[in-house]
């Protein structure tokens, strides 16, 4: 038996990809006997502080309210909720390492547990996650902020293992001076008998109880937030002809209370000329395979994203997809063999991607097919469950305060580790 301690920014009831992983895999380590708690905010005060959900127990810590500096204004609660479970668990596995990674680390030391640390998105160790879109990125100000970071790394390098979801994610952590050996490329997994390809009478009944139109469906699963490239699909969408088996759009998932939401302004969007009738908003919904079981094929224009689970979960429905060429979402897209790529944020190839898969549905049949293949292949989630348990169990039988220290890594000029300085 091996307990289990996550510390995370978000947990249920926010729905989104890596929320949604940590619930599947913090459940099925209880089902396999293996404890697990999770540590993360109190968004609002209607969540209970202390709750269970699906065996897996969660702790949730202040202050509650929306705003991107919650998960910062956390952190001293968070530090004092790990210390006081430390006793309880074999292994601190902290999700995301930008705002928690150095305070969650000096924790686990303190606290005498092995820490796994798993970036949640592109750029964490490489500095772009904070620079990105900002003018001052390449000037003195990014440089400066790019030197805090090697320092910080240079800390974070003390973790006995990271994971990372994605080919990039693991590049970008073993080009921050992290060995191989402690990098573990494990991609989330999804449930290939929930989401599987609907027959046509299926999607047809899906469609008529949803509420759907007819005509050619596209859907996007996901939070409405910026960053997502859903501004530039409303009007690559607008610039697809009405004619083309005329083509709709379901957006699956909610963006109100989130600070960086962008339903609203999309909201008001799809009402204008051009657009009227179009797109359907579906709003937050708990059995999103409903949804992707009765459309045609999937979009995914985020401008940045880790892996994305809402694309695996599409093609494990047969799904084609669309989606940028960009972060872990090209371990999912196959290019012309499983789905179509397009450069982030060009309205134009994603016109044209949508215009071809919404005239050809022998091409989105051929494609489908791939797409199924490949989530089977490469992220069933009984796989990735076992990789995950396998590392824990690893982890578990040697304690921080039994292994030699690590020397510094040449020309790192990196610092006493943070179990040296406790």
């Amino acid at each position: 038996m091996t307990r289990v301690l996550f510390l995370a920014e978000s947990f249920h009831p926010v729905l989104g990809g890596g929320e949604t992983h940590l619930r599947r895999l913090g459940s099925a380590l209880v089902a396999g006997g293996d404890p697990a708690t999770v540590v993360t905010r109190r968004g609002e005060l209607s969540w209970p502080a202390m709750d269970e959900l699906d065996g897996v127990r969660v702790r949730r810590v202040p202050p509650s309210g929306p705003g991107r500096v919650g998960k910062y204004l956390m952190l001293p609660a968070a530090v004092v909720a790990v210390a006081r479970e430390a006793g309880r668990h074999d292994v601190l596995v902290v999700r995301g390492t930008r705002v928690l990674g150095l305070p969650a680390l000096l924790a686990g030391r303190l606290a005498g547990l092995p820490v796994v640390l798993q970036p949640e998105i592109n750029g964490e160790l490489d500095g772009s996650a904070f620079t990105w879109g900002k003018p001052w990125a390449a000037g003195r100000r990014g440089r400066l902020l790019r030197g805090l970071v090697r320092a910080r790394n240079a800390w974070l390098g003390d973790a006995e293992a990271f994971v990372a979801m994605s080919s990039r994610i693991r590049d970008e952590i073993r080009g921050a001076g992290i060995a191989a050996e402690r990098v573990r490329l494990i991609p989330h997994g999804v449930d290939t008998e929930r989401f599987r390809p609907a027959t046509r009478v299926e999607a047809a009944a899906l469609r008529a109880r949803l509420g759907l139109p007819a005509g050619t469906l596209a859907v996007y699963t996901g939070r409405l937030l910026k960053g997502k490239g859903l501004e530039g699909l409303l009007d690559a969408l607008e610039a697809v002809p009405t004619g083309d088996e005329g083509l709709r759009l379901a957006l699956v998932g909610a963006g109100e209370g989130q600070s960086l939401s962008v339903e609203e302004a999309l909201r008001r969007r799809a009402s204008e000329t051009g657009l009227a009738g179009r797109v359907t908003f579906a709003g937050r919904v708990e059995a999103v395979e409903d949804w992707l079981r009765a459309a045609d094929f999937f979009v995914f224009p985020s401008l940045f994203e880790g892996l994305g689970i809402s694309l695996v979960e599409a093609a494990a429905c047969g799904l084609p997809a669309i989606g940028s060429r960009t972060g872990g979402i090209v371990d999912v897209i196959e290019n012309g063999r499983s789905g179509l790529l397009v450069s982030p944020g060009e309205v134009g190839e994603l016109a044209a991607a949508l215009r071809a898969l919404a005239i050809d549905a022998g091409r989105r049949s051929e494609l489908g097919l791939r797409a199924r293949a490949v989530a089977r292949e490469r992220f069933d989630e009984s796989d990735a469950l076992a990789r995950y348990r396998a590392l824990f169990r690893e982890l578990s039988s040697r304690r921080p305060s039994s292994r030699p220290a690590r020397a510094p890594r040449a020309g790192a000029g990196r610092p006493p580790s943070p179990a040296a300085r406790a």
